[in-house]
């Protein structure tokens, strides 16, 4: 028998985790809490241009709607034993929709206050994770801003979230109406109806899929840990240095002429448009690199996937691990031969799932207190060789019809969605990051930067060559 000493935290644990009310963290989330614990900001933002009127006492109630739908976007942060966890709040909160009007902006301009208002920081003790902004623009247009904590959600969880305020926007679901545990759908939130880590337990479950899945799993971390640590990843070349956090951002559109002869290319190529990305951002980074001569010898970009099961889509929750593919100068030599490697590393980690390896590593690290998993992260920051150079992230086709490319999303009311984007968080060895999405067939990028270590002249630079290597990319001999 176990002492007294020993069965008081599982007690507590499981207490915690069956009390209505209570939402446990998973692995990924708490990383991400120690990740944003030592000043790395952990925010990801959905940013809707809008063309027409929006009404500012109906999208609030449509946001209190999608927040009952979606129960982790109306937690407050709390601890018990040291061990930190959701608990959900019964009122709508104070302070979740920011409601601004450009023409009465004083002192301040419009995009000085639109970088402020993102950048300003959640306190999940005190806030809700979400936080939205309507700005009105001159004229008839105006932006809606949603900002989420990444420990809340990931890029496919915070569209999922935004359409349901749409849709409540639109009546199209109750406005209002309390999400019922007792509901099908709202059955299989793993957020609420679960005990341990719904991350491990999915994982776990790819063992049968895989053969020798754990020997794998462990090969895959020792592999990432100590084999491809040394020597470190290159780094993007950055014309600053400073401590600052702050974040701004920039953006380029490939239409939708110009993305139907990409893919057509890529098709015909035998890879796909997340192949083409990824080989585009280690082509890019090198030639950046060598404009600045700065040697770029090996180049690691982190590709965050998917690893959610299908019929938990609905969940808001942070279901996102990530691949670090390293590419040596010899790798990117023949660009061609870039792309196929890059496609044929993708298939070989899918297949062999490798994305889950991380969620063991995750694990292991939740199982201490925050505090020491603070340190643990501050350690991979201070040492780099850990951190990839660079982020690519692309979230898909952005609420598509079924099976067409168009919106299923469009309007507002009797104002219409323009466009769609996101962006990623940045962390500090990194000072940049890219996310893409299609939104009625435009694919649209977002560089997130640090202002410390680039100019906006710089980013500026740094997102077109980008796009550019993409609309150019020598594809080599097409169906090899």
């Amino acid at each position: 028998m176990l002492p007294r000493r020993a069965l008081f935290p599982t007690i507590m644990r499981r207490e915690m985790e069956s009390s209505p009310g209570f939402i446990p963290l998973n692995c990924v989330d708490k990383c991400l809490l120690a990740l944003d614990g030592i000043n790395e900001p952990m925010l990801i933002h959905t940013i809707l241009s809008v063309q027409g009127e929006v009404d500012a006492a109906r999208l609030n109630q449509a946001i209190v709607s999608a927040q009952q739908a979606h129960p982790v976007m109306r937690t407050i942060l709390r601890s018990r034993n040291l061990r930190p966890f959701r608990q959900i709040q019964e009122g709508p909160g104070t302070g979740v929709l920011t409601i601004a009007d450009q023409a009465q902006l004083e002192d301040t301009d419009y995009e000085s206050y639109l970088s402020s208002w993102m950048n300003r920081p959640l306190n999940l003790k005190k806030d809700f994770p979400v936080r939205v902004l309507l700005l009105r623009k001159r004229g008839i247009e105006c932006l809606l801003v949603f900002t989420f904590h990444h420990s809340s959600a990931d890029g496919l969880r915070a569209l999922l979230f935004v359409r349901k305020v749409i849709e409540s926007y639109n009546g199209q679901v109750s406005v209002g109406g309390r999400a019922d545990a007792s509901h099908p759908r709202n059955a299989g939130d793993i957020r609420i109806n679960r005990k341990g880590d719904e991350l491990l337990e999915f994982a776990h479950s790819q063992r049968p899929k895989v053969q020798h899945y754990y020997r794998k799993v462990m090969f895959n971390l020792f592999h990432r840990f100590v084999l491809c640590a040394l020597p470190p990843p290159a780094r993007v070349f950055h014309d600053r240095s400073g401590q600052s956090r702050e974040l701004r951002f920039c953006f380029e559109i490939i239409n939708r002429r110009e993305l139907e002869q990409i893919q057509l290319k890529a098709e015909s190529a035998g890879v796909t448009l997340n192949d083409l990305l990824l080989a585009a951002g280690y082509r890019t980074v090198e030639r950046w690199n060598s404009m600045h001569g700065k040697v770029s010898k090996k180049i690691r970009v982190m590709a965050p996937v998917n690893i959610s099961p299908k019929g938990l889509r609905h969940v808001v929750s942070n279901q996102a691990s990530w691949l670090s593919l390293p590419t040596t100068r010899k790798d990117r030599t023949d660009a061609a031969e870039l792309l196929r490697k890059v496609r044929a590393d993708m298939i070989d980690a899918i297949m062999n799932r490798m994305a889950f390896s991380l969620v063991y590593f995750f694990y292991f690290c939740s199982c201490f207190p925050l505090f020491v998993m603070k340190e643990m992260c501050r350690f991979l920051i201070t040492t780099r060789i850990y951190v990839d150079t660079i982020l690519v992230t692309n979230v898909g086709f952005i609420w598509p019809k079924p099976g067409s490319e168009e919106a299923a999303v469009s309007t507002m009311g009797d104002a219409r969605i323009l466009n769609v984007t996101g962006s990623a968080p940045v962390v500090s060895p990194m000072g940049l990051s890219i996310a893409a999405g299609t939104y009625n067939k435009d694919l649209n990028f977002s560089l997130t930067y640090r202002p410390a270590f680039f100019s906006e002249e710089k980013a500026r630079m740094f997102l077109a060559l980008y796009v550019e290597e993409i609309k150019n990319y020598p594809f080599g001999a097409q169906g090899a």
